[in-house]
């Protein structure tokens, strides 16, 4: 295997001879590669879930057509699929650009802003995304757009940033062992992995914010008599 990029990662390939390599087993032989590339696969859904570290960003068309709520982004992406959304921006053609305020869909048209036009205000309910006030034909004129931003879970071990797919790797390693009853060894495997999510999401995506108290010059004076 040629020397890592880490701006690539690993490929899929890469990754199935990685587990392989860590078992001393270049070829099919105990395990499959099937049943590796799916606990790969299945590392990669439980570290997408627990870290939200697949982030994405896709457009949603608006309608002129009075709709409330929209069920899937203009990319494909369902709404159903999406684990958490973080923010999302009203754009069109004449260079407006305006972030949405989110709210709770009991708000909806009781804000000050509630005739059909360029909307100010998103919601989630369910599995749809709603946006308010409702478009209309000047807005589809000018081709308005709302650009979500949100993380989803993904099988897919080319998604994961490239310092967490060791983590994925590790996870195959732990599975292969158990199931061959080594099972000491396998959860060795599976405690670096738990102990590498738990410090990822520590260390990258559970910053506190910063106190007023932080930003305090100490005082340094020193008492006399």
């Amino acid at each position: 295997m040629s020397a890592l990029d880490l701006s690539d990662g690993y490929t899929a390939a890469e990754a199935l001879q990685q587990v392989r390599s860590l078992l001393n087993e270049p070829t099919a032989n105990y395990w499959t590669d099937d049943e590796l590339n799916k606990w790969i696969q299945e590392a990669c859904i439980d570290i997408t879930t627990k870290t939200l570290c697949y982030e994405k960003s896709g457009d949603i068309t608006l309608v002129s057509t009075p709709v409330l709520t929209y069920g899937a982004l203009d990319g494909g992406d369902s709404i159903d699929d999406i684990l958490k959304i973080y923010g999302a921006v009203y754009y069109d053609s004449t260079n407006v650009y305006r972030g949405l305020m989110k709210i709770h869909p009991r708000i909806v048209g009781r804000t000050q802003e509630r005739t059909p036009g360029e909307p100010y205000y998103y919601y989630i309910f369910g599995d749809e995304l709603g946006i308010f006030p409702v478009s209309n034909a000047a807005v589809v004129t000018a081709t308005g757009k709302v650009k979500v931003f949100y993380s989803m879970a993904d099988e897919t071990i080319t998604n994961l940033p490239y310092y967490y797919q060791p983590l994925a790797i590790y996870y195959a390693v732990a599975m292969a062992r158990r199931k061959q009853k080594m099972e000491a060894e396998g959860r060795q495997w599976l405690t670096m992995y738990i102990n590498s999510i738990h410090f990822y999401r520590a260390d990258l995506y559970e910053r506190g914010i910063d106190s007023k108290e932080m930003f305090q010059i100490p005082d340094r004076a020193i008492a006399v008599g």
